[in-house]
């Protein structure tokens, strides 16, 4: 890749890839085009087109380099904590505005209709961390915190569920619900999934 001088390849790759998650989360995939990209990240059209057949690879490789980070600051970090503790503190977060960038996600999703290979690679990155949540909730099962007769797997989708739905929301710039009232809503839901030895 053409590189900026001083910077190293890999920074220069890694300055590419953080301009074009800036500019595709703000103007859309469609919205976005490679010489405003460029323009941003101090490169030229020619050295992205050298290492990029055009911006449907460009976006692949942006949400490729992303897609786990945007994930990780949606549901947060595979926790320690018991299970349904992280489903309260996730949950009682989001009904707070996220950062722009993060409808990259939501630009990934709309784009994987046209573009079978952003369809694959949101797939796997999506069932990837469902799958790390679910192994957490079994355990939580396995020690008795859990309702043992709940699916992980069912459990783990409505949240990532919501956890989306919070974007969608967000993209809309609906007006916001009361914090208190949404937290209190979010206690009730996964005290219903909690046994009494997990609400101990």
């Amino acid at each position: 890749m053409g590189r900026i001088a001083g910077v190293s390849p890999a920074e220069t790759r890694q300055r590419l890839l953080d301009t074009a998650a800036e500019v595709f989360g703000r103007c859309g995939y469609e919205g976005a085009n490679i010489a405003e990209i460029a323009s941003q990240a101090g490169l030229s059209t020619g050295a992205i087109y050298a290492h990029y057949a055009g911006k449907a690879e460009l976006f692949e490789a942006t949400l490729r380099a992303h897609a786990d980070a945007e994930f990780e600051s949606l549901l947060g970090p595979e926790s320690t904590l018991d299970f349904a503790t992280y489903l309260e503190q996730r949950g009682s977060a989001l009904d707070q505005p996220r950062p722009a960038n993060e409808s990259l996600l939501i630009e990934g999703i709309v784009a994987s209709r046209r573009h079978p290979e952003v369809a694959t690679l949101l797939r796997d990155s999506v069932a990837s961390r469902q799958g790390r949540l679910a192994e957490l909730l079994r355990a939580a099962q396995e020690v008795g915190a859990v309702d043992d007769t709940l699916s992980a797997e069912a459990v783990v989708r409505f949240a990532f569920m919501a956890a989306v739905g919070s974007l969608l929301v967000g993209a809309l710039d609906l007006p916001p619900v009361d914090h208190d009232a949404w937290t209190a809503l979010i206690r009730r839901l996964v005290d219903n999934i909690r046994t009494q030895e997990g609400s101990d």
